[in-house]
């Protein structure tokens, strides 16, 4: 999913998670009905409404606040304990230059993976010395890689320093804050509008502040689930590319499943391929093609990796190497 799917998805979905919940009920229960919920359902709908809000906010704390963290941790055991490859740089491109002359760069570059397979990789990162021209095209470049592949990220320049932006942190950290006092807030408000001398009794399933956090766990878990439908679970994928082997499977068969994605078909792939020990090997792979690019389905093979230890686990290069 291109990154500019993956950002209308996430604010189509955030739209109907919290201000389209909060305009039905204000603009057809609001004021018209007593608050005559049970005493104990009301305390468990309100009971209910912390946890969600709390695993709701907890899990933005661990993305913004948290994550930078543990990713600037990861970096340090990966420059500890991380398998040193040689790479080339087959493309670099400046991003933008800062006041002190560093670049911003994306380095496109080749190395081998731990199964002796050539591979690819994007990173950003930025050049303190650009003066040194250490990322230019053809440049050789020294990496560290995570054998494991456990944890984020799973490879980096042996000489990269890491640092965590103090301003982006402090931008994230006011609007988290900022998130959690608008829920606080919508707590008082809610109840000062609406209790009338009853308590929390005018809560019910519907009531925005149950209905909101449920709907934004449960896309949350949708779209993660939607983007391994699409893609592969990401384990997997990284598995493959970084331990397989890379080979041309014949295409037995193509079909359309009856799915579709932004009016994209997904086909289900049938494909033969003989492993490095002359095996042969059925597997099958399900992928979402766009419109364009239907003619893949007529070719006669087509590239793919496979793991060596587990050949039913494929995947097209072309998904490995974008």
């Amino acid at each position: 999913m291109t990154g500019f799917w993956r950002y209308f998805w996430m604010l189509y979905m955030l739209f109907f998670a919290v201000p389209f919940p909060m305009i039905i009920y204000y603009a057809s229960t609001y004021g018209k009905e007593s608050p005559d919920t049970a005493p104990w359902l009301a305390l468990s709908w309100l009971a209910l409404s912390v946890v969600l809000w709390a695993l709701v906010l907890g899990r933005l704390a661990r993305r913004w606040i948290v994550q930078p963290f543990i990713v600037k941790k990861n970096f340090a055991r990966l420059a500890k304990a991380g398998v040193r490859k040689a790479g080339r740089i087959l493309e670099s491109k400046m991003l933008k230059t800062s006041s002190g002359g560093a670049e911003a760069r994306k380095i496109t570059f080749s190395f081998t993976n731990f199964a002796g397979t050539p591979i690819t990789e994007d990173m950003e990162l930025t050049d303190t010395q650009p003066a040194l021209r250490r990322y230019e095209n053809g440049k050789t470049i020294t990496l560290l890689v995570d054998d494991t592949l456990r944890s984020i990220p799973v490879i980096c320049l042996e000489d990269m320093k890491i640092g965590v932006k103090i301003s982006r942190m402090l931008w994230l950290g006011i609007t988290w804050c900022i998130i959690t006092a608008a829920v606080i807030y919508y707590y008082q408000f809610s109840y000062l509008s609406e209790n009338g001398g009853a308590g929390w009794r005018f809560l019910r399933f519907y009531h925005p502040l149950v209905l909101c956090p449920l709907i934004l766990l449960a896309e949350i878990f949708f779209f993660t689930k939607l983007l391994r439908f699409i893609g592969g679970k990401p384990s997997d994928l990284l598995r493959t590319k970084y331990y397989g082997i890379r080979t041309d499977a014949e295409i037995v068969s193509a079909n359309q499943t009856g799915t579709y994605i932004n009016e994209q078909p997904q086909i289900r792939f049938e494909l033969r391929f003989q492993d490095s020990s002359g095996r042969t090997h059925t597997a099958t792979l399900k992928k979402v093609i766009s419109l364009l690019d239907l003619g893949i389905t007529k070719q006669s093979s087509i590239p793919v990796f496979y793991q060596k230890d587990h050949p039913e686990k494929i995947a097209f290069a072309s998904d490995l190497e974008d």
